[in-house]
């Protein structure tokens, strides 16, 4: 195996478990609404483990690739924050706020254009979510985009935030396209398994 080939796959392997972490922490802060709309959820088979394999699973990724995972993970955080912007955190300070002190630490540290393409990618990975989530349930929560500015207008919105994130950095964006869709298919796939069977007991 090549030089090449090999840090490919790290760095799909460095994409995957970020994306797992993200997952993991995006089911665990909104299993309520998954429970109430009934989405699949990681939570059903994880519990409150999510929190503690998400933790597990963010230091492996970042192990692989320091720059690629942790601004990806940075950005999740930042951009999932935006949903409630005036909610006030436990830190003492609105959702906004802590997403642009985390945003401002990531440039700091990994420079701008890992930062912005990290952000246009988790951006775009959001509103896709929204998307899907308003078509399992058209009477889901006011904070999705789809209710706001319609499905089309989202759509065409994604499209534009991933061909900006791909003329930032090609790369990164599709390592993300790889990634985000297998994370998201196998994250239904257990979740709705353990469903189904806790369900038949």
């Amino acid at each position: 195996m090549s030089f090449l080939t090999s840090r490919l796959l790290l760095d799909l392997l460095a994409v995957f478990l970020a994306g797992v972490t993200i997952k993991l922490l995006d089911d665990f802060l909104d299993y309520a609404i998954d429970i109430a709309s009934g989405s699949p959820s990681l939570v059903d088979a994880l519990g409150a483990g999510s929190v503690v394999y998400s933790l597990v699973f963010a230091v492996f990724a970042c192990s692989i690739n320091l720059k690629l995972a942790a601004p990806l993970i940075l950005s999740a955080y930042a951009v999932g924050m935006l949903k409630d912007p005036s909610e006030m955190l436990p830190l003492g300070l609105s959702a906004w706020i802590e997403s642009v002190i985390v945003l401002i630490a990531s440039w700091g540290i990994f420079g701008w254009a890992q930062t912005l393409v990290s952000l246009l990618l988790m951006t775009a990975v959001d509103f896709v979510d929204d998307i899907i989530d308003y078509s399992r349930d058209t009477t889901g929560p006011s904070t999705n985009l789809v209710r706001v500015i319609g499905k089309t207008q989202l759509v065409l919105l994604s499209l534009a935030i991933v061909v900006a994130a791909l003329i930032i950095d090609a790369r990164t964006t599709a390592l993300v396209a790889v990634c985000a869709p297998v994370t998201a298919v196998m994250a239904d796939f257990i979740s709705s398994t353990y469903r189904g069977k806790a369900d038949g007991d």
